[in-house]
C-alpha cells in the first residue's frame, strides 16, 4: 500500500471562516497523528526484538510522535466542504531512524529493517490500518461535528482512500444559520443605516 488519503466531507459548510477551518484541521491533525502512533506501536509490538529493545524504541519515539507532520493538504473545496489530505509517513520514518539508536546488534537491526520493508511492501499494512482507522475514528469526536459514515476504498495503484462524512448536530446547525453570512463592508453600511433610522425615530418620538 502506498498513499493513504482522507476525504472529509460536510454537506452544509458553505461559509468557512479561519476559525472554522483551524478547528477542523486541528482535530484532523490529532486523529491522523494517533493513526500513525498506533501503526508504529504495532510495528514495535510485532517486531522480533527483546522486551527491553521494544521499550527503548517506545521511550525514544513517544514524545516525538506527538509533534510529527500529520498530513499534507491536497485539496479544499467549498460549497459543501470537501477537505482532502494525505497521511504522512513521518511516524514510520522516525521508527526507521530510531532502530539504530535502540538496537546495538547489527544483525537485529538488519532483521527489523527487513520486517519493516516486508510490512510496507505487503498486504498486511492495509489490515493494520483498517483496524487502526476504525479504532481511532470510533473513539474521537470532532467538537461541533458528528461522524455519519466512514467508507474505505483501494484503487488499482494500491492507494487507500478513507472518506469521512460529517454532519453538524441540529442545535449547533441552527445557531450557525442564525449567525450565518459574511461580515462585509456592505453589511456594515446596511446595519448602520438601520441603526440611524431607529435612532432618528426614537429622537423624534
Amino acid at each position: 500500500m502506498k498513499n493513504v488519503n482522507f476525504v472529509f466531507y460536510h454537506p452544509h459548510l458553505d461559509l468557512i471562516s479561519d476559525r472554522t477551518i483551524r478547528s477542523l484541521l486541528k482535530r484532523i491533525s490529532t486523529i491522523l497523528r494517533e493513526i500513525q502512533y498506533q501503526e508504529v506501536a504495532y510495528l514495535i509490538r510485532s517486531s522480533e526484538t527483546t522486551p527491553s529493545q521494544k521499550q527503548s524504541l517506545r521511550d525514544r519515539l513517544d514524545g516525538q510522535l506527538n509533534h510529527i507532520e500529520a498530513y499534507y493538504l491536497e485539496r479544499l473545496e467549498r460549497g459543501s466542504l470537501t477537505l482532502t489530505v494525505t497521511l504522512t509517513a513521518f511516524g514510520i520514518w522516525l521508527l526507521q531512524q530510531t532502530i539504530g539508536e535502540s538496537i546495538k546488534e547489527a544483525w537485529q537491526q538488519s532483521n527489523m529493517h527487513k520486517e519493516l520493508v516486508a510490512y510496507l511492501s505487503g498486504p498486511q499494512r492495509k489490515e493494520v490500518l483498517d483496524r487502526n482507522i476504525d479504532r481511532v475514528l470510533d473513539g474521537w469526536t470532532f467538537d461541533n461535528y458528528v461522524i455519519e459514515d466512514v467508507n474505505k476504498t483501494t484503487d488499482e495503484q494500491g492507494e487507500l482512500t478513507v472518506r469521512v462524512d460529517l454532519s453538524t448536530p441540529p442545535q449547533i446547525q441552527k445557531r450557525i444559520e442564525e449567525n450565518s453570512g459574511p461580515v462585509t463592508i456592505d453589511s456594515i453600511i446596511e446595519d448602520s443605516r438601520r441603526i440611524i433610522i431607529t435612532l432618528n425615530k426614537d429622537r423624534d418620538a
